[in-house]
């Protein structure tokens, strides 16, 4: 073989590496929420659904996990869509993509099953908004995500492909009204192709991590599309470090270690909505407060907790323990007690001293505030008021707080 030739195929090999899958980059989830309710209205059979969804990651691909997880009959999808948002429910014009699954752009999804779309080429940047519409053709409920904190669209009709908007009504909030409570149907997770990722953060939590009050305004009105959750300030402070980390969110609003609260426990979902996150490789855990509540002891939730740590690390994915805040003075769900205050300080001492996480966020030493009384004639900690929503939660300039506080050494 002459030189020459030698040169030429060397160029082809270089250039049949540069577009050969392993150069294309990997799979990480860059948006996702977790599926908490069944509801059977609005009737959505022969109806779109159109939804904002906002990576966090760049990429040159994409891929849906849609699931009825909730769901108690089957869902039948015609069609899905993917799309760049443009003004309210329509698209920017010559951005939409359909999807397809298993090769076919139709969908049937049993009760708890869940399934992702084939690989599509869509050049992401992230934060853009982008809008997946699904087109309906059979659903008796819908599997959903309650607090979804922006709003989205249906229309009647299959409308998937059409990228004008026409004929989409905002989804209605579900009740209880004026609590963010705008929903997400069927989806659960984005996920992006990147040669510059290096990993994914899964979220695995409850309300305060799921955002409730982070969007209420002074008027005590909350506000939809703010993104003011503690993680997506956190998001935002990856991408300006140039850390290239998916932020997958599976905060649930009344989420519980053991039992359910408001949807399956977090030992029933750890599968389902964060070892299965793609790239995945660090898991923040925000959970305990709801279960003390509802009067489980700080043991019970220390047993279970330790059950989710050892499975996580044996998927080798490094878990970051989050200490539970102040709820003295709460306004909101369970009474707070000296009993309750016990278990609450007994379980903050295990996380920060004997659990053994890779790290520790210490959201109770930021939000610990002035001292309160208990109906019982002791006292604890609460909000404090700057921070303060209703006891519980902090509002939107307590979530920033938090979302600043956090390490970022503890991703690197």
């Amino acid at each position: 073989m002459s030189f020459l030739a030698k040169l030429l195929l060397a160029a082809l090999l270089v250039l049949a590496g540069c577009t050969s899958p392993q150069h294309e980059g990997k799979w990480f989830s860059a948006w996702a929420t977790a599926h908490n309710a069944r509801v059977t209205e609005p009737a959505m059979s022969g109806r779109s659904v159109r939804q904002v969804l906002v990576p966090n990651l760049s990429g040159t691909a994409v891929r849906v996990k849609l699931e009825n997880t909730m769901g108690e009959a089957p869902v039948t999808f015609s069609a899905a869509w993917l799309g760049v948002a443009g003004d309210g429910p329509a698209l920017k014009p010559g951005t939409n993509v359909q999807l397809t699954f298993a090769g076919q752009p139709s969908l049937t999804l049993a009760p708890g099953q869940g399934a992702y779309s084939d690989p599509a080429p869509f050049v992401v940047n992230a934060f853009d908004q982008l809008a997946l519409s699904l087109d309906v053709q059979s659903a008796a409920d819908i599997s959903t995500h309650q607090l979804g904190l922006r709003i989205n669209w249906s229309a009647p009709g299959a409308h998937a492909a059409d990228p004008s908007g026409t004929g989409y009504e905002p989804l209605t909030e579900l009740s209880p009204l004026n609590t963010g409570q705008w929903p997400f149907y069927w989806v659960a997770a984005l996920d992006v192709r990147s040669a510059a990722a290096r990993g994914t953060i899964a979220f695995l939590a409850d309300s305060i991590t799921d955002g409730r009050c982070s969007t209420r305004d002074e008027s005590g009105v909350s506000q939809p599309n703010l993104y003011q959750r503690w993680a997506d300030v956190l998001a935002r402070r990856l991408a300006a470090r140039g850390l290239q980390l998916g932020v997958a969110n599976a905060g649930i609003s009344g989420n519980r270690v053991l039992g359910r609260g408001n949807g399956p426990s977090a030992l029933e979902r750890l599968e389902r909505d964060i070892l299965d996150r793609a790239g995945l490789t660090h898991l923040v855990f925000f959970e305990g407060t709801n279960d003390i509540g509802g009067d489980f002891s700080a043991a019970q939730v220390i047993a279970g907790s330790q059950q989710l740590l050892a499975l996580a690390r044996a998927r080798g994915v490094k878990v970051i323990g989050v200490t539970a805040i102040p709820r003295a003075g709460a306004t909101v769900g369970a009474k707070w007690t000296a009993a309750r205050e016990r278990e609450r300080l007994a379980l903050n001492e295990w996380i920060r001293k004997k659990a053994g996480f890779d790290g520790v966020i210490d959201f109770d030493a930021l939000m610990k505030g002035p001292v309160t009384s208990l109906d019982d004639g002791s006292s604890a900690a609460q909000i404090p008021a700057a921070w303060n929503c209703d006891g519980v939660h902090p509002n939107a300039a307590g979530y920033k707080a938090m979302g600043e506080l956090v390490d970022l050494k503890l991703f690197e």
